[in-house]
Order: structure tokens, then sequence, then C-alpha cells
């Protein structure tokens, strides 16, 4: 019981300085900068990859209907 009141009370003061920190808001900031722009670089290499795979399973069904 002792050990859940200490957790709480440290868990509570670390966020709470967290929250009143500018550098971990700056870091905050930056990381989503930064996982945005992997996100949509990502999103970008998935629809070409996707799209010429689309294509080449047309171009192999085909294939299998014209034998």
């Amino acid at each position: 019981m002792f050990q859940k009141l200490v957790n709480f009370w440290v868990q509570t003061f670390v966020t709470e300085r967290l929250l009143a920190s500018p550098l971990f808001h700056r870091m905050a900031a930056r990381t989503h900068q930064q996982v945005s722009s992997i996100q949509q670089t990502g999103s970008k290499h998935y629809n070409e990859f996707s799209k010429a795979f689309k294509e080449n399973m047309e171009k192999e069904a085909r294939k299998q209907q014209q034998k």
C-alpha cells in the first residue's frame, strides 16, 4: 500500500515537472515533426509499392487468362 502511494506521488511529481518544462515541450514538438515527416515519407513509398504490386498482379492475371 505504501509503495503504491509513493509511486503515485512520484509519477505525479514527474508528470507535473515535465508539463512545466519548456525543454520538454520543444523536444516533444521536434519529435512530433520528425514522426510526421517519417510517416508521410512511408505513406508515399507504400502508395508507390501498392500501385506497382497491383499493376503486377493484374498483369499476371491477364497472362494466366491467356493460357
